[in-house]
C-alpha cells in the first residue's frame, strides 16, 4: 500500500471523528488541523509539522493529528519521528480495530521506504543482444561519415550486443533540508556496444567504449541538475576510428501534473585517428531545451523541443550547423507493454562548402534537411523462461533531402532484441 493510499484511508477512517469544538476563538483545533493540511498538501511540509506538533502540545490526545503529523514526517524522510508517532497511536488502547490495521500496513511501507533510503549505493547491468536490417549501410554509423558522390545503396544484415554497467552513490541526508529536501547523488555507468554486420559488409563493423560520470542534484518535487563526463572511443571497420571526450550539463524543472521542461547542451571535442577524417576534428555543439507531459494514469505521455546542432569541424566544407525540431510520444495500450513514436527534422548547412553546378553557371553551398520517423514497441514478460526480459523492435526512416542530387539518400533500419537488467 502505497503512502498516499494510505494517507487516505487515515482520512477516511476518521471522517466520522471530528475534532473537539470549541467557541470561535484563537484556539480552534478543527481550523488549525485544516490549515496544517493545506500547508502540507501545498508542499509546505515544515510549517504543516510545526503545526501539528503545536496542536498536538495543546491537546495529545488527538490521534488524527498525530497520524497526520506521522505522513508529514514521512515525506520528508524523518522515518524514526514518523514511526514514533504511529506508534503512539497503535498503543492507544482506544484506538479502533481498523486503524490499527491500517497503521500496520503503513508501518510495512514506512520500514520499506525507509530501507531504501539507507542504500548508499545502487549498481545494475543492462544487457540487449538483436538483429538487425538495414537498407543503406553506406552512410552507418553516424553523420561524421561522410557520403562520398556517386556512392550507392548497399543493404545489409547484422546483430548487435549492448551491455551497460551503472553505478549510483547518493548521500544518506538531503544536502538541503527544506519542504523539497535536496538529494546529492553521483552516478556512473561503463558501455560497450558492438554492431555486427554480416557476409560483405562486414567492413561497416561498429564498436564503441564509453565511460560516463558526474554528479546530480535533485529536488524532490521542483528540479534536478545534472553534469555528467563522458569519453567514448570508436572503432570503425575493425580499426580505432574517433576519440569524443563530452561534457554534458543538464537542468530540469518539474512543474504540477508531471510537466516537464528540461535544457541541456552537450560539448564534445572530437578527434580521429585517420589523417584523411582529421578535418573532422573540432569541438562539436548540441543545444536543447524541450517539454513533456505525463497524462494519469502515466500511461501516456509526450515530448517535444527543438535543438541546435554544430559539428565544429576545422575544415570549413566539412562544418555543418542547424536546428532540429523533434515530437515524441508513448502510450501502454496492454499490460507492460509500451509503443512509442519518435519523429524530427533537422536542417543544416555546410559553410564554405561550394559545389559547382554544371550547366548553372553557379556554385551552390551544401544545405540539407533530414527527417526521421522511428516507430517502436515493447513487452515485459512476467512469467515463463523469459521472465524478467523485454523484446524491444523498432522500425526508423530516415530521409535527407540536399541541394546537392548525389547527398540525396533515404535509409530504412529495422531492430530487435531481447534486454534485461541485472
Amino acid at each position: 500500500m502505497t503512502k498516499s493510499a494510505v494517507t487516505t484511508l487515515f482520512t477516511c477512517i476518521y471522517m466520522g471523528i471530528s475534532l473537539p469544538s470549541y467557541a470561535q476563538t484563537s484556539l480552534n483545533p478543527e481550523q488549525i488541523f485544516n490549515e496544517a493540511m493545506e500547508m502540507r498538501n501545498s508542499g509546505e511540509i515544515i510549517g504543516s509539522i510545526q503545526t501539528f506538533e503545536s496542536l498536538l502540545n495543546q491537546q495529545p490526545g488527538l490521534n488524527r493529528v498525530r497520524l497526520e503529523l506521522a505522513v508529514a514526517y514521512h515525506m520528508l524522510k524523518r522515518f524514526e519521528d514518523a514511526r514514533d508517532q504511529l506508534y503512539k497511536v497503535l498503543n492507544d488502547p482506544t484506538t479502533p480495530d481498523n486503524v490499527r490495521l491500517t497503521i500496520t500496513s503503513y508501518l510495512a511501507q514506512l520500514g520499506a521506504d525507509e530501507k531504501v533510503a539507507k542504500q548508499r549505493t545502487t549498481d545494475s547491468v543492462y544487457v540487449a543482444i538483436g538483429a538487425f536490417t538495414d537498407s543503406n549501410v553506406n552512410i552507418a554509423p553516424s553523420d561524421i561519415i561522410q557520403l562520398l558522390p556517386g556512392t550507392a545503396e548497399k543493404d545489409a544484415t547484422g546483430s548487435t550486443i549492448l551491455l551497460n554497467y551503472s553505478h549510483k552513490s547518493r548521500s544518506l541526508k538531503p544536502l538541503i533540508e527544506s519542504n523539497n529536501p535536496v538529494n546529492f547523488e553521483w552516478n556512473s555507468a561503463l558501455t560497450a556496444y558492438s554492431k555486427i554486420h554480416s557476409g560483405d559488409e562486414n567492413d561497416f563493423n561498429l564498436h564503441l567504449l564509453s565511460v560516463k560520470t558526474g554528479p546530480q542534484l535533485k529536488s524532490d518535487k521542483n528540479w534536478s541538475a545534472e553534469f555528467n563526463f563522458k569519453l567514448t572511443k570508436i572503432y570503425f571497420d575493425g580499426n580505432p576510428y574517433a576519440d569524443h571526450l563530452a561534457l554534458n550539463p543538464k537542468f530540469s524543472l518539474q512543474f504540477a501534473d508531471n510537466l516537464n521542461v528540461t535544457f541541456e547542451n552537450s560539448t564534445t571535442i572530437r578527434e580521429f585517428s585517420n589523417t584523411a577524417d582529421s578535418g573532422l576534428d573540432g569541438i562539436s555543439k548540441l543545444y536543447d531545451i524541450s517539454i513533456s507531459k505525463i497524462f494519469e494514469p502515466k500511461t501516456f505521455g509526450i515530448e517535444g523541443g527543438a535543438r541546435y546542432h554544430s559539428n565544429g569541424a576545422q575544415d570549413g566544407h566539412l562544418n555543418s550547423s542547424g536546428p532540429e525540431i523533434y515530437l515524441s510520444g508513448y502510450s501502454q495500450p496492454w499490460q507492460n507493454g509500451r509503443i512509442f513514436l519518435n519523429l524530427s527534422s533537422r536542417d543544416y548547412e555546410y559553410s564554405n562548402s561550394e559545389f559547382n553546378v554544371t550547366g548553372a553557371g553557379n556554385t551552390l553551398i551544401r544545405d540539407e534537411t533530414e527527417t526521421n520517423a522511428t516507430l517502436g514497441a515493447s513487452h515485459g514478460f512476467t512469467e515463463g523462461s523469459l521472465k524478467s526480459w523485454s523484446i524491444n523492435g523498432q522500425l526508423s526512416y530516415t530521409e535527407n533531402e540536399s541541394n546537392i542530387s548525389f547527398y540525396n539518400y533515404d535509409r530504412t533500419i529495422f531492430e530487435i532484441n531481447l534486454s534485461h537488467i541485472f
